[in-house]
Parts: structure tokens; C-alpha cells; sequence
């Protein structure tokens, strides 16, 4: 099987990402209070957190004092989005993170989802969004089309249980990541990666901005260039991403790791780094 040929089947899905904090008692307590995520685990420095007490966390936040913080036209995380279940849980996270005094950074319909943009004490990139029905998106030549558009702030408030600020209460249950954006020091070296390499399909290009997912979705990873264009690769003792989680079928698995020649550790996860040494671990399921 040659490169080109192998894809990614559409069982792919994003587990926790992982941050890296210097802070740690401020992040924490901004995904707790704000977020209202809770505390599935803790392992030395290491705080998973979700929307539930047990099952998959959505975030790992790992607490390293010495951590340094990157230049800002480093490579990294663009932000990290987090899929609601609904168009009524976008609008609860909505009223109740505005309730919290969060202040967001935009919003925007993009015809195939709803998203909010906001920002950590840290400066991570946060994305919350809902997807459309699939029946709504259009696909073309060049794959699914993606326009931006306002978001219509008023409709979606109608959508809330409460309609008020005081009584909706953050991520929803059942919440999970949807995708990561990432910031990349040369696109066409980052698509050729995860497009020929890891099986991913380019879903849409942007010149300066790819999308590729699996399974045709509108997108699973982004890739930038808008403030990272021949910018550093990540460091590890960087603040921000250290790693990202791809859950995909023990099938796609075995093959992704028999064509890259690289061997799976001890836990069976596969281990490996984007041309930026930004750290992706997969696992089967």
C-alpha cells in the first residue's frame, strides 16, 4: 500500500489534549469554576479533567513550574475545540462562561457549525462549537465548503433552557474535542504529513490554512501559518500543547504503525512528532 492510498477510516476520534502550565492553580481553576469541568483524576502533576467524575477526560493539564513560555511565532496549538452535543448547549456555554465574567475573543458561523472563541490565562486557544446536520453541509471540487459569517447571537440565546444568564452551568455533558487548530511553520510540509503520512484528506485550502479530517469531516486538524510562517518548532519545556490524543480503530492502528516503521510502547499507544515536534499519541479502540 502506498502512501497516497491509505486513509484514516471515519472512526477517528480526538481524545484529551494536553497543556503544559506554569500556573497551575490559576488554569485549574479556570476550566473548574469557568468551565465548570471537573476532576476525573490526578497523577503527580497531572490534572484530568472532563464533564463528568469518571470516563474520558477532555483536558490534561500537566503542571511544570519551570516551564518557559514560547515566542509568539512559535509553532504550537492554535486552539483546541471542544463539540457541544447541541445548538442548546452552545447557547448554555455561552450564557453561563458570560456569567463568569469570561470574555470571548469572537464568534462565527461557519454554514457547516456555530463556534465561540475565547482564550485561557495561559493564552491557549479555546473553540467551542456545535455542528450542523451533516444533510446541511455542501461539499465541492475542492472539498467541504467553509464560509464565515456572523454568528446570529440572539437565535442562539433562544436555544438556551434558562434564556438568562444565571442559571446555565458551562460545558455540557457529553461534550468532547472536536478538533485542534494548530500553528505551523510551513503548510505544505505539515500537509504532506498528516494528508500522506498519517491518512488524513484534505477537506479544504486556504493558501495560508489547510483542513483535513477523516471520514470527510469539515475537520478533525487545522493548520496555520497566519503568525507561525517560518516561526520555531515546539519545545517541550514550552508552556502550551505538549500533546495531542487520536483514538482510532486497533485496525488503523496496526497499519498506521507497520507503514511509518514506527513501534508501539508498552501501553500499545503509538507515539510520534509533525514535522513542527508537535507530540501526537494514538490510540486503538
Amino acid at each position: 500500500m502506498t502512501e497516497s492510498e491509505f486513509k484514516l477510516s471515519s472512526g477517528l476520534k480526538l481524545g484529551p489534549v494536553c497543556l503544559r502550565t506554569k500556573n497551575a492553580a490559576e488554569i485549574e481553576r479556570f476550566y473548574h469554576e469557568d468551565f465548570g469541568l471537573k476532576v476525573i483524576r490526578r497523577d503527580g502533576d497531572f490534572t484530568a479533567l472532563g464533564t463528568g467524575s469518571t470516563g474520558q477526560p477532555l483536558l490534561i493539564l500537566h503542571h511544570d513550574e519551570k516551564a518557559s513560555t514560547p515566542p509568539p511565532n512559535a509553532a504550537g496549538l492554535y486552539h483546541f475545540a471542544l463539540l457541544v452535543p447541541d445548538r442548546k448547549s452552545l447557547a448554555d456555554a455561552y450564557l453561563s462562561l458570560g456569567n463568569k465574567g469570561v470574555i470571548f475573543d469572537g464568534y462565527a458561523d461557519y454554514q457547516v457549525s456555530e463556534a465561540l472563541y475565547l482564550t485561557d490565562p495561559q493564552g491557549n486557544g479555546i473553540e467551542i462549537y456545535n455542528d450542523r446536520p451533516r444533510s446541511e453541509w455542501r461539499f465541492d471540487d475542492d472539498g467541504v465548503e467553509m464560509t464565515t459569517a456572523p454568528l446570529d447571537l440572539d437565535s442562539l440565546i433562544k436555544e438556551s433552557s434558562s434564556g438568562t444568564l444565571g442559571q446555565s452551568t458551562g460545558i455540557a455533558e457529553g461534550s468532547r474535542v472536536g478538533h485542534v487548530h494548530l500553528k505551523v511553520s510551513d503548510l505544505q510540509t505539515s500537509i504532506a504529513f498528516y494528508r500522506d503520512g498519517l491518512g488524513l484528506e484534505l477537506m479544504r485550502y486556504l493558501g495560508n490554512a489547510a483542513f483535513l479530517s477523516a471520514g470527510c469531516y469539515h475537520h478533525h486538524v487545522g493548520l496555520n501559518t497566519w503568525q507561525s510562517l517560518g516561526g520555531p518548532a515546539r519545545r517541550a519545556n514550552w508552556t502550551g500543547l505538549e500533546y495531542v490524543t487520536l483514538r482510532i480503530p486497533e485496525a488503523d492502528l496496526i497499519e498506521l504503525s507497520s507503514r511509518l516503521g514506527v513501534g508501539r510502547g508498552v501501553s500499545g499507544q503509538l507515539s510520534l512528532s509533525d514535522p513542527d515536534d508537535i507530540s501526537l499519541i494514538f490510540t486503538a479502540y
